[in-house]
């Protein structure tokens, strides 16, 4: 039986519930090592996915991207190629993203490297690393404009501020894992819209329409049942996925106002806000883990398990670059749609793989969440099949 930590749902890496039996610590490790050839061959059809149909970055002069074409391949054969290659990212979309989650939590709690702001930073570093080579050897390119965001003072004024927000973020959606199960971290993710809300309120963006409004109130609402239901929650848990969800989003509020009309392609994102989240997240680290890291053997962890925090760094590369690819093929809505299913499939994971109790009433406060979620995206998307109360 063959252990991967890209596909969450062949077999679960650590279990709280019955510990008796999985495999030795040795045992563990040799089995990674043998799924490293998974991890290995999705990362290479997550890249593919991205590169093989986008050989050029033509627009239109409508400013529209050019879909490209083979000559030699007839229209039947292209269209059964980008089906193909559709297909193919949404199982990555919903199998990487979970696997990575999965990972680094088995990373803090099974190895005992309770280290989330070094963790969060391999996937920034090996994000912002590939966009720079990619760059440097001409694969991609990047515009002006672009790089006109962090020249001289702006750096400091518009490129720090989103970049902290995107580091804040990461480093306490890793560190929750330390103190809440990973099924409840997904019913609390429902709870985003509201946290954008706020958030908007605080920057004086403009106002939400009363539909929406009512949404997120029936969103609060579901939390609300969350929380009371949750037999084993913490207050620094919940604090952490709050501080999460708000410099979330505090970073895409300050993305739209600084950034303004400005859209990065990926490449560019990583190549100019990359490495200022990485600066953050590298520095916080410095100061606050790596003193313990030293002292308390955290080197020697990464010495014994090096394959664990490869993963970790290649599937938080991939993770970004699908998501991002998935977009341009399908659209915003149907991810936010993919997303939920695979927070519901997290939620049934964490139950059947970490023995996680949910309460009737966590459950009836997930499903009014979720129709809130629902409800509130669809009034976003589509603003003008809303009547106005």
């Amino acid at each position: 039986m063959k252990l991967t930590t890209a596909a969450l749902t062949l077999l679960p890496l650590c279990s709280h519930a019955a510990p008796e039996v999985f495999l030795s610590t040795r045992q563990y490790q040799e089995e990674v090592r043998g799924s490293l050839m998974v991890d290995a061959l999705v990362v290479v059809l997550g890249l593919a996915c991205i590169f093989v149909p986008f050989p050029t970055g033509k627009t239109t002069a409508n400013g529209h991207k050019m879909i490209p074409k083979w000559p030699s391949c007839p229209a039947r054969t292209t269209s059964l190629w980008q089906a193909c290659r559709t297909m193919l990212l949404i199982c990555l979309f919903m199998v990487v993203g979970p696997g990575l989650m999965v990972l680094n939590k088995d990373i803090m709690q099974r190895l005992d490297f309770s280290y989330p702001l070094t963790l969060s930073s391999l996937g920034v570093i090996a994000s912002a690393s590939f966009a720079r080579l990619a760059v440097a050897f001409g694969f991609a390119s990047v515009r002006s404009e672009s790089l006109e965001v962090v020249a001289g003072w702006k750096w400091c004024t518009v490129a720090l501020p989103v970049g902290a927000c995107k580091a804040a973020a990461l480093a306490c959606g890793n560190a929750v894992y330390l103190f809440l199960g990973l099924g409840f971290i997904q019913m609390l993710k429902a709870f985003t819209p509201a946290v954008v809300l706020i958030v908007m309120v605080l920057v004086g963006a403009p106002s939400v329409s009363k539909p929406a409004l009512l949404f997120i109130l029936l969103i609060v609402a579901g939390t609300v049942l969350e929380v009371q239901g949750e037999l084993n929650m913490t207050i620094g848990g919940l604090a952490l996925m709050m501080a999460a969800e708000f410099c979330e989003a505090f970073s895409l509020v300050l993305t739209q106002r600084l950034l303004q009309d400005l859209k990065f392609s990926i490449i560019e994102g990583f190549y100019v806000l990359g490495p200022v989240s990485a600066f953050c997240l590298v520095l916080a680290a410095a100061v606050l883990e790596w003193p313990r890291l030293l002292t308390n053997g955290g080197l020697l962890i990464v010495a014994n398990s090096p394959l664990y925090f490869i993963a970790a760094a290649t599937m938080g590369l991939v993770v970004n670059f699908v998501s991002f690819s998935l977009i341009q093929v399908t659209s915003t809505l149907f991810c936010k749609i993919l997303n939920a299913i695979r927070g519901i499939m997290l939620v049934i994971y964490g139950v059947i793989v970490y023995g996680e109790e949910c309460t009737t009433l966590k459950l009836v406060g997930y499903s009014i969440a979720l129709f809130g979620f629902a409800g509130y995206n669809y009034v976003q998307m589509f603003p003008k099949e809303v009547v106005e109360w």
